[in-house]
């Protein structure tokens, strides 16, 4: 659990003030992530995406360091 804890911490820092190499794997990850058919909408409080089946805003999910922390495989970096 902390490990997972301790992914999404830093992928919040990283979307805050990233490089340009984690701006680049962030834009290859989002572009996977906008054609995935897990990807849905909230409009309840804000309007964001988030990742249907592990629950995380996309904006934040796609700066994490494991390419492995798409719950599907589908980022290759």
């Amino acid at each position: 659990m902390f490990k997972k804890f301790k992914e999404i911490a830093n992928a919040w820092v990283a979307a805050a003030n990233p490089t340009p190499e984690q701006k680049a794997t962030a834009e290859y990850r989002i572009s996977i992530c906008n054609g995935c058919e897990h990807r849905k909408q909230n409009t309840t409080l804000v309007d964001f995406y988030y990742c249907g089946l592990c629950g995380c805003p996309l904006n934040k999910k796609i700066f994490a360091e494991d390419k492995d922390s798409c719950p599907e495989n589908k980022w290759e970096k």
